[in-house]
């Protein structure tokens, strides 16, 4: 910028997490907490066309993650791993330019086009920095258990990405002016305590609207908090309280689940890729430390989804507070009681809400599946009226991770950067209405292809709904014209137990 002497410039640390932000008029340099570095300015990445003759080149000078070590179990030479390599665009390092589908290596996160190939550990030595040739031979011929260590493309907001990713999720200079316009605006919101009660209290419907339509990654940690501390009752945060809580956690017996589901929630963001990163460990401790502040409730699978998020932009300790707060003021504990007493109800809010919004598509659904699963003239509506619980089997059967885990988790999960902006309308709400008006508007966006499947893969293509989303905000914005509202799903006293945090 030696063109522009008199740049806006500015160092900002995010509220409660190691996230540096450099802003200039044109420019942002975001260094996150993998110390990845990704310059947001004239990112013009360059990919040849992959094909067994030509071998593509890439910019090897992009951003990318700390280097991560990945095994593939080969069981014997002959077995293809699905990897096809090529090589960055000045020669010195091998690239990874495509991963087959199905495969051993599609089973990795970390694998992706676009990944630096740093080493390999195979059957015949550590080999650094392998020539394309060394490197295609030793994958070819090796048997058994092979290390590859690589340096995954990452996007701005840390979550692991192939070439084809990045190069859409890049920011133009037009985008970086105006984030760094809307950024100014919300330091003056959040400058201070007293600057957000104030801004808060005088333009409430303005701050909604804000809020709905993201809030700036470099404040969103202070916002959240914010919002929890307006949710909660006073003196509900309790300071000191999380450190004994950790001294305790021995002795909770939810701890093996804990430890199942940890290295399994937001996998492709690199916080919490690995087992023992402090990203995993972090959110281990968390989740211990909430199951000995509410021993009645404990833990159950689902919770983590909704507690990561948060560690990605507040301290562990603040994390945890938010967390009980959505847990307990946000109307989320009944999702996770023993029975799942408002899971089933929102099935009924779900099924109700999808026949007013997509009545034919809710009729297909009902008798296709019902077909498939050999309930003869399923009519969801009147088995309600009859309380007859068969009819939970269908929204059962694809809707459950959507609640639970945030759209994020289970087997075919949303892309992770929806997670933050779900979470800004959760804290908001004070609910998850947002995902009611999410999943049926990616629905309805769809509707025509459902119509086309039926019996067990119209099941399969239910289930893949979340990852339909391709632009966030235009996914949210036809889920906020849908007027869904608490009142669409409010669950009755009886469905939340207003008991189980323990009094310490």
């Amino acid at each position: 910028h030696k063109e522009r002497p008199r740049v806006f410039c500015r160092l900002k640390f995010a509220l409660g997490f190691t996230d540096v932000v450099l802003c200039t008029k044109d420019c942002i340099l975001r260094l996150d907490h993998a110390y990845s570095v990704s310059c947001m300015n004239d990112l013009n990445g360059r990919a040849a066309a992959t094909s067994d003759s030509v071998m593509p080149t890439l910019d090897s000078g992009l951003p990318r993650a700390e280097a991560c070590t990945v095994c593939i179990k080969k069981s014997d030479a002959s077995t293809k791993i699905g990897i096809e390599l090529g090589m960055s665009s000045d020669d010195r390092w091998v690239i990874i330019s495509a991963i087959q589908q199905p495969s051993l290596a599609s089973q990795f996160p970390e694998l992706k086009p676009g990944a630096k190939l740093l080493e390999i550990d195979a059957g015949s030595g550590v080999h650094v920095r392998p020539s394309h040739a060394q490197a295609c031979e030793i994958i070819k011929t090796s048997a058994g258990d092979m290390h590859l260590t690589v340096a995954p493309l990452v996007d701005r907001y840390g979550f692991i990405v192939d070439f084809e990713e990045f190069q859409e999720r890049q920011a133009s200079r037009q985008q970086v002016r105006q984030e760094n316009d809307e950024l100014r605006k919300w330091e003056k919101r959040v400058g201070s305590v007293r600057a957000w009660r104030r801004y808060s209290a005088k333009k409430p419907e303005k701050l909604r609207a804000r809020i709905r339509q993201g809030v700036p990654d470099a404040v969103r940690g202070f916002v959240w908090k914010a919002i929890a501390a307006a949710r909660a009752p006073s003196h509900f945060r309790q300071d000191g309280l999380y450190t004994g809580l950790g001294l305790r956690e021995e002795a909770i017996s939810d701890r093996a689940q804990i430890d199942k589901d940890v290295p399994r929630t937001m996998t492709g963001h690199v916080f919490f890729r690995a087992k023992h990163t402090r990203g995993q460990e972090s959110l281990s401790r968390l989740l211990r430390a909430y199951a000995a502040y509410n021993p009645r409730l404990g833990y159950t699978q689902g919770m983590a989804s909704y507690a990561a998020v948060l560690l990605l932009y507040m301290s562990e300790e603040d994390a945890f507070w938010v967390f009980a707060t959505v847990m307990e003021h946000c109307d989320l504990r009944g999702l996770f009681q023993e029975g799942f007493p408002l899971l089933y109800h929102y099935y009924d809010c779900w099924e109700a809400l999808l026949r007013k919004h997509a009545p034919k598509l809710a009729s297909h659904i009902h008798k296709q599946l019902g077909d498939f699963l050999s309930l003869d003239n399923f009519d969801y509506a009147q088995m309600q009226k009859e309380g007859n619980q068969e009819r939970f089997v269908i929204p059962a059967m694809y809707v459950t991770p959507w609640f639970q885990a945030m759209l994020v988790g289970g087997d075919k999960p949303a892309p992770s950067v929806v997670a933050p902006r779900l979470m800004d309308n959760i804290l908001l709400d004070g609910n998850i209405s947002v995902i009611f008006s999410l999943c049926i508007a990616l629905m309805k966006g769809d509707e025509k292809e459902l119509r086309k499947q039926h019996g067990d893969k119209l099941a399969e293509a239910l289930k893949t709904i979340p990852q339909k989303i391709v632009d966030v905000d235009e996914s949210l914005a036809r889920a906020y014209e849908l007027g869904i509202k608490e009142k669409h799903i409010f669950a009755p006293a009886s469905t939340i137990d207003p008991e189980g945090v323990e009094n310490i």
